[in-house]
């Protein structure tokens, strides 16, 4: 796994990156679905800056017509006419909003679930690899991020550079000599907005590590609370959540003082051009060569050129933080799962669940440099037995369930169910017949029954209730304030350790699951609901093939067969009496168990 310093690095690669080709092209694709809300968006924005710079003009009109001969009559209907304008520019605005909206919701909509589609597809040793606050960033702040680029940065162009054109042509047409004197200012106006741009990139990068860095905190002590208020380090935890606010105070004071330098600078920059127009269209109009309409366009077209020179730079800047994160999108998109269907892979149907290890070696790293975690291991087990995994923590059981479950694939050997490599077998066909249990209880925020359904979604409340009674635990339903619509809270924070571990062993078995494994699956239940859950299972096994991971060895006396694992190989095999007999590993580990 990476360290910090490698993550942020990697941030830091695609922190501000220009938009290649290639990435343009992908997030065309997007946009492609929603072209012809886009173009209609495009024209009604078109429309939209024309009918800006016909007010201008009418204004202009006003000025030197009606108002200069006294013609009431004229200024009523230039009246009119203007706000006639108006009317139609709100009309423009009410229908390019309802459809860059829709086009722009549609576009991110199939991004987001690209991605999390996508993510839901990677293997196992990705999540093992990649933190957790990375992924959900690459699905939501990143996808965020792109969602105003995407539904305004057309729109955006478009205005900004039409306007520019429009205003440029009609300011040298009306007056050539006077739109002269300000060309010297647009270069100005651009490099001014690029220097500040530059300068106030990294405090504004600063601020996001600062951000995030605040974020990932509070979320590991809400997290770790428990801990937190166990060790009394309330204190110590707000100490550096304030250190991590003024690292971030800092720097976004760093950036409202170049902020603060820029918009008097531009403004400077905007009246320096503003007067110079004023003095020498001011003589112009005493000279008799200007009229005070014409002058009052003139100034006011000059908005339209200087204002969309500074809005380009603010839209670059922007596609530089998007075209970050696209690439980032992107290389998460691009990130091939490591466990696929092969091409002609089949789906079984209703396994039988004979499971066979055939000299198989495994490591979570695929180099091998961090060692094997299991080494030439060979068993069989016949359809329709408990299988126990026991041995020292480390030993290899939990890497055993994790290839019966095809969440990794072996480097050497062969893993087979009913006779099939499982590696022919689709993997959606084997996971629907698959039912887990892990140490850590996992629920999702609803209710029992809700949860049940995560596997069996037309599973009935009688089902429900007949699947607690086959697992004994009908007594713990009973002890929840609404029974099977108790709400469980987020991750299950309603319910005790205990009773999270019993719905999620209802969970799996609502499934009708072919195999049944249990990574330490009991740890949280008292040993008495343990060997009724576990006696429980075993009237049913008929059902399923069973795998229990277990450190408490009087609870799989019953299994069909016991594995003694160490260091990664089978050391032993066979039922408990037997194992105890032959006075091995498996009694010795026995042995310190019930000392």
């Amino acid at each position: 796994m990476s360290s910090g310093h490698d993550e942020i690095a990697l941030e830091e690669e695609f922190a501000r990156v220009s938009l290649k080709r290639s990435t343009l092209r992908r997030l065309a694709a997007y946009l492609r679905p929603q072209r012809k809300l886009l173009l209609l968006a495009l024209f009604l924005e078109i429309v939209w800056v024309c009918s800006m710079l016909l007010e201008v003009h009418l204004v202009s009109l006003a000025v030197d017509g009606p108002l200069a001969s006294g013609d009431v009559t004229g200024m009523w209907w230039m009246a009119a006419w203007l706000v006639g304008n108006i009317a139609l520019r709100v009309v423009l605005t009410i229908l390019e909003l309802g459809c860059s909206t829709k086009a722009g919701t549609q576009i991110i909509h199939a991004i987001r679930q690209d991605v999390f589609d996508h993510v839901q597809r990677l293997s196992m040793r990705y999540f093992d690899r990649t933190k957790q606050g990375r992924i959900i960033s690459r699905a939501d702040r990143d996808v965020e991020t792109l969602e105003h680029l995407i539904m305004w940065g057309p729109i955006i162009l478009v205005s900004l550079g039409f306007s520019m054109v429009l205003g440029f042509t009609m300011i040298f047409v009306q007056n050539p000599r006077l739109a002269a004197w300000f060309v010297p200012a647009i270069p100005v106006v651009w490099f001014t907005t690029q220097l500040f741009q530059k300068l106030g990139f990294p405090p504004y990068r600063r601020q996001r590590e600062a951000h995030s860095g605040i974020s990932s905190h509070v979320a590991e002590t809400i997290t770790g609370v428990r801990v937190v208020k166990a060790f009394g380090a309330e204190a110590r935890e707000l100490s550096r959540l304030e250190a991590m606010q003024r690292t971030y105070r800092q720097a976004v004071l760093a950036g409202a003082r170049i902020a603060g330098a820029y918009i008097p600078t531009l403004s400077i920059t905007f009246q320096a051009v503003l007067i110079a127009i004023f003095v020498l269209g001011g003589r112009q109009v005493l000279d008799g060569d200007l009229r005070i309409g014409e002058l009052l366009e003139f100034v006011l077209l000059l908005g339209f050129v200087l204002g969309p020179v500074q809005g380009l730079g603010g839209l670059y800047n922007e596609s530089l933080i998007a075209g970050a994160a696209a690439e980032r999108i992107f290389l998460l998109l691009d990130t091939e799962p490591e466990v696929l269907d092969r091409a002609d892979a089949v789906d079984p149907g209703r396994l039988r669940a004979e499971v066979e290890f055939d000299n198989v070696s495994f490591s979570y790293d695929p180099d091998g440099k961090a060692g094997r975690q299991l080494r030439n291991v060979s068993f069989r087990v016949p359809a329709g037995s408990t299988v126990a995994l026991v041995g020292p923590t480390g030993a290899g059981k939990s890497s055993i369930a994790n290839l019966v479950a095809r969440f990794y694939e072996a480097q050497e050997g062969v893993v087979r169910i009913d006779g099939h490599d499982v590696r022919d077998l689709k993997l959606a066909a084997l996971h629907r017949q698959m039912g887990i249990v892990l140490q850590e209880s996992f629920l999702f925020a609803g209710t029992v029954l809700e949860n049940l359904r995560f596997v069996a979604p037309d599973l009935t409340e009688e089902q429900a209730l007949t699947a607690f009674e086959e697992l004994g635990c009908e007594d713990v339903l009973a002890g929840f304030a609404d029974g099977l619509l108790t709400e469980v809270g987020e991750r299950g924070a309603n319910l005790s350790e205990g009773e999270r571990q019993i719905v999620c062993f209802v969970r799996a078995l609502a499934g009708n699951p072919a195999i049944l494994i249990l990574d330490e699956a009991t740890s949280a239940v008292d040993t008495h609901t343990e060997i009724l859950i576990l006696r429980a299972l075993h009237r049913l096994s008929h059902h399923q093939t069973t795998f229990v991971i277990a450190h408490r060895l009087s609870t799989i006396r019953d299994a069909d067969v016991i594995l003694v694992v160490g260091v990664g190989r089978i050391v032993e095999s066979g039922t408990h009496d037997e194992l105890l007999e032959r006075g091995g590993a498996y009694a010795n580990l026995y042995a310190e168990y019930a000392a």
